[in-house]
């Protein structure tokens, strides 16, 4: 996974699967491209598509209703360690971004960094 940085608009974004240039779409200018490192739940989210699959693909040739309850179970699960994934990619991708005066106060009102004085 990797997130693109628009140090113009101060946007983070993840950068979709397809290819696509590292160009801001907004304003047009370089995007810094942060990869994310993999761990644990990149794997279990891969291993858990496939069980998904396997479990439907059983449930339509055998017809048995347990596959389909154990394949909606492995998508739900999936969607939590996709969520889980993600926000630690955007932390991950936060905290390797160069941070100058003039952008803390953008970065305050998107919520990314917060005030030390409270």
């Amino acid at each position: 996974m990797k997130y693109l940085y628009c140090p113009k608009c101060k946007e983070l974004r993840v950068k979709p699967w397809y290819p696509t240039k590292d160009y801001c779409p907004r304003c047009m200018g370089t995007l810094k491209v942060i990869p994310i490192p993999r761990n644990w739940a990149t794997y279990a989210i891969y291993v858990l598509a496939a069980t998904t699959f396997t479990f439907v693909y059983l449930n339509s040739t055998m017809d048995n209703r347990n596959y389909l309850y154990v394949g909606v179970a492995s998508v739900v699960a999936l969607l939590v360690l996709q969520f889980t994934e993600l926000t630690r990619g955007h932390r991950y991708a936060i905290s390797k971004l160069r941070v100058t005066k003039s952008d803390t106060q953008v970065m305050k009102t998107k919520g990314w960094l917060k005030d030390k004085d409270k």
